[in-house]
């Protein structure tokens, strides 16, 4: 299949015809990375798919390699890893003919869980070389003169401590408990702090605990909000959590989850809207993390790019 013939965001990955592969990981301690991508590899020239496959030591080498994958005109990138590796990668495959493939050995997988892929490696495999392509927004985010492209949310405050303060070894011992763990242990110093939020050229100021600006709606532990929010519409929902201390926390929690209008909530601890551009200062700088990897501290400006990304996921 020549580059011209490779397929648009909207055609299905079961084109007939040998598909031009690149199988890409990172090594992890604990982890096996290596022989996972070898497995995934295998499978796909066993497919008769022309494959490349490379294991990086550093994150930024992802973006690296896939940029030159995309380049050289392969048709799918297939990402061994968690969402640290796909926030990496996604750059390099936004707004390209490149399809992204996943296959999810991280401890959150937040975009692999949102679309339905599997953790098995094997099945995970077969979605790639049998699954359709889904077209999704992407969310961009400027801390500190630098880009992330994200897929999931964006977190401003009390969920990035909690990401900043749950180190490699808990990931590995307890998974998604880890992040239960510490966000418990810190419930005691969940306090408001002043934020000035412009959406869409509109200033606010407001008391917030939490800010999360998101483009897909199951977040961490498998929490999805009672009001759908859509990956594809060309908006980001962004959800302000008023709270103090651990019970004010949950309660709040529990009103961000229940609302389903947007607007203030009825008991005004949540505010929730959509927009194009959001630009959050705060005093003092608060923690900011894109798909659960901590990036800088506030000042951030994020915006969304429609259409952006291409994954493989399972047919339905």
């Amino acid at each position: 299949m020549t580059e011209s013939e490779a397929p648009t965001h909207h055609q299905e990955a079961r084109d007939p015809g040998t598909r031009r592969a690149f199988v890409l990981g990172r090594k992890r301690k604990g982890r096996k990375t290596a022989s996972i991508v070898r497995e995934v590899h295998a499978t796909l020239v066993a497919a008769h798919w022309k494959v490349d496959r490379k294991v990086v030591n550093r994150k930024r080498d992802l973006t690296r390699a896939a940029t030159r994958a995309v380049k050289r005109g392969c048709e799918v990138v297939v990402v061994v890893g968690g969402d640290g590796a796909v926030l990496r990668v996604a750059p390099a495959l936004a707004r390209s003919r490149a399809v992204l493939g996943i296959v999810p050995t991280g401890t959150g997988n937040l975009l692999a869980g949102n679309l339905g892929i599997p953790h098995d490696v094997a099945e995970a495999t077969r979605v790639i070389l049998a699954g359709r392509g889904r077209t999704i927004d992407l969310g961009r985010a400027t801390v500190d003169g630098t880009t992330y492209d994200f897929s999931v949310a964006c977190g401003i405050g009390f969920d990035a401590e909690v990401m900043d303060r749950t180190d490699p070894g808990q990931k590995r011992r307890w998974g998604k408990l880890a992040y239960l763990a510490n966000a418990i242990a810190q419930t005691t110093g969940i306090a408001n702090v002043e934020h000035e939020i412009t959406i869409d050229g509109e200033r606010t100021t407001t008391e917030a605990a939490q800010v999360l600006i998101a483009n897909f709606g199951k977040m961490s532990l498998g929490i999805r909000p009672r009001r759908a929010i859509r990956p594809n519409d060309g908006m980001l929902d962004v959800i302000v959590v008023r709270a103090s201390g651990p019970l004010g926390g949950l309660l709040a929690g529990w009103e961000a989850l229940r609302q389903k209008e947007l607007g203030e909530s009825p008991e005004g601890h949540v505010l929730r809207t959509q927009a194009h551009e959001v630009r959050i200062d705060t005093t003092p700088p608060r923690l900011v993390e894109v798909d659960g990897t901590v990036v800088g501290h506030t000042p951030v400006g994020v915006e969304i790019l429609p259409s952006a990304l291409t994954v493989l996921v399972p047919a339905p």
